[in-house]
């Protein structure tokens, strides 16, 4: 029952004090509520109203300024008054411990502050509005008076600079200028609300007028002055090239120079009509066309610079060609009776001489032009670069054909002369053969022997015809000549086995009656020699003989041998 009774006691106190403390919470909000009512109480907002009215306000403007005063008095003299009376109310029930209308009066309370909070933030923005706008009017009355005075002065002053556009410059600043009319007077009248709707057209207006009047005079002399002159000049120019001699391609200058006046003169209008960007349109292409025909000329100068520098070269260049393949056709009408000209040497030489007068011809045509004062000089520049690559390459072909067709004679000298070292070569392998007094030649070495004498009759035979093929001769010679090397090959072998095998058989003679192997390889080899003429045979049969009986006795021959050779050989 005693534990009961504490636990409600502590709930009572718990209660209490959270009333308690809520009520302060309420009465110290209700203290920040008042000092921020004291605050709006002490606005002195009357004053700038009455300064807007001294300005003298009038339609949209004054309706503004008059809302938003009528909006402050209500505040002043009802809102605010409620919000004190509804706080004051607040402290008194607060002091009654009456909760619910403590809270609720609190909460009353905060929503008309932040009522009276929202419309006050508006009066005092539509009053800064209504300020700048005044100011701002103000200073832009002033600043387009001063431009409108510098532009009607620069118009006035420099009505030259602008040709045909003086005109409407002069329009386009008048109704500029009424409209400014129009402004200031809505801005001294206090209309700054409506005064604002035309700033923003107006200032754009002006920019573009001043715009203008910087531009315009640059164009104009673009068109009436430098553009004039060029044209003049570039027909001056080109009429005078014309009576030098000069020819264009696609000669459309006339044309072009009729087109480029009538589009400055077009210009001039678009000037005079403020059409300023089609004018710049136009200013850039009339510029490129214009830049295009001074680049036709210039390319053609030095075109023509070009062709007097090289021209009389290339014709002697020409000229060098033609007697040079002339010669070179007589060369080969001589050679061709005595040699087959077998590497189209004639047909080269009428390919390189039918080229040449090509050449020929079209410098003929070229020079023709130029007499005629009507050479286009880029074209016959061009040509000249082509007759010069062309003509080097066909010196060369000549070059080259000449050095071939000069090596005819000596060659076939040269042929000569080796035909007769082969006859003196294959007579000293004879007489050899002959030194070594043998019972007789294999049937193989004398039929090889016979290939190349009958080689080297082909040869002689070939080489007294009246008209020699060298292609044939060089063909025959590399063949003799491989098989002359071929020949002295198998003679030196021949002379090798035959002396060795009489100088080992003459050996074995010491062993005759004491070994009968030497007895029986020696009758063979004998054999091998003297009736069958296989000497090889006969050497290898009686030394492999020897070597049984005695080794290393033929190997000690054959050295010997061949060091007396070599000792022969180097006498």
């Amino acid at each position: 029952m005693l534990n009961a009774l504490i636990g409600i006691v502590v709930i009572i106190v718990i209660i209490y004090i959270s009333i308690v403390a809520y009520q302060k919470h309420l009465l110290k909000l209700a203290k920040k509520m008042e000092t921020e009512t004291k605050h709006f109480e002490s606005l002195k907002l009357e004053d700038e109203f009455n300064q807007l009215k001294q300005i003298g306000l009038i339609g949209d403007s004054l309706d503004k300024i008059n809302a938003a005063e009528t909006k402050f008095n209500k505040i002043i003299k009802e809102e605010l008054p409620q919000l004190n009376s509804i706080l004051m109310s607040v402290e008194n029930s607060s002091n009654s411990f009456n909760i619910l209308k403590t809270r609720d009066s609190s909460d009353e309370a905060q929503n008309l502050l932040e009522k009276i909070a929202t419309e006050l933030d508006d009066v005092e923005e539509t009053l800064n509005k209504t300020f700048k706008l005044a100011k701002e009017h103000r200073a832009a009355v002033s600043d387009l008076e001063n431009r409108y005075k510098s532009l009607r002065k620069i118009l006035l002053t420099k009505n030259g600079d602008f040709g045909p556009a003086l005109d409407a410059l002069e329009e386009r600043l008048s109704s500029i200028e009424e409209t400014f009319d129009d402004f200031s007077n809505l801005t001294k009248q206090g209309d700054h609300a409506n005064a604002e709707k035309i700033l923003v057209d107006l200032n754009h207006a002006t920019v573009n007028l001043e715009d203008m009047v910087k531009t315009i005079p640059a164009l104009y002399q673009e068109n009436h002055v430098k553009f004039d002159n060029q044209l003049n000049e570039i027909t001056e120019a080109y009429q005078k090239m014309r009576s030098e001699g000069f020819a264009f391609e696609d000669d459309d200058f006339e044309i072009s120079l009729k087109e480029l006046r009538q589009s400055v003169n077009d210009n001039i209008i678009n000037i005079e009509h403020l059409d300023i960007e089609f004018v710049k349109d136009q200013d850039s292409q009339i510029n490129k066309r214009i830049n295009d025909l001074y680049e036709k000329m210039e390319v053609q100068i030095n075109a023509r610079k070009k062709v007097d520098k090289s021209i009389k070269q290339i014709g002697k260049f020409i000229e060098h060609a033609y007697y040079q393949n002339k010669a070179l056709s007589d060369e080969l009408e001589q050679l061709s009776h005595n040699y087959s000209l077998e590497h189209g040497e004639i047909q080269i030489t009428q390919q390189l001489g039918s080229k040449i007068n090509s050449i020929g011809k079209q410098h003929e045509t070229d020079l023709n032009s130029i007499n005629d004062g009507n050479a286009i000089y880029t074209r016959i520049a061009k040509n000249l670069e082509t007759f010069k690559t062309e003509l080097t390459t066909i010196e060369k072909k000549q070059m080259a054909l000449n050095d071939s067709i000069s090596e005819f004679s000596a060659e076939e000298k040269k042929a000569h002369q080796i035909l007769n070292d082969l006859n003196a070569e294959l007579h000293a392998i004879q007489r050899k053969i002959e030194n070594l007094n043998l019972p007789g030649i294999s049937d193989d070495y004398v039929d090889y022997f016979g290939v190349v004498a009958d080689e080297i009759n082909h040869l002689s035979s070939t080489m007294n015809k009246v008209k020699i093929s060298m292609d044939d001769v060089q063909k025959q010679l590399e063949q003799i000549k491989s098989d002359r090397d071929t020949l002295q090959e198998k003679t030196d072998d021949l002379i090798d086995q035959s002396i060795l095998a009489e100088q080992v058989m003459q050996y074995a003679n010491r062993y005759v009656g004491n070994a009968p192997e030497i007895d029986v390889a020696l009758a063979k080899a004998k054999d091998f020699f003297d009736h069958k003429f296989r000497y090889a045979d006969s050497l290898a049969t009686i030394a492999n003989a020897v070597d049984k009986v005695e080794p290393g006795a033929y190997q000690k021959i054959e050295d010997r041998y061949y060091d007396n050779k070599a000792k022969s050989t180097k006498k």
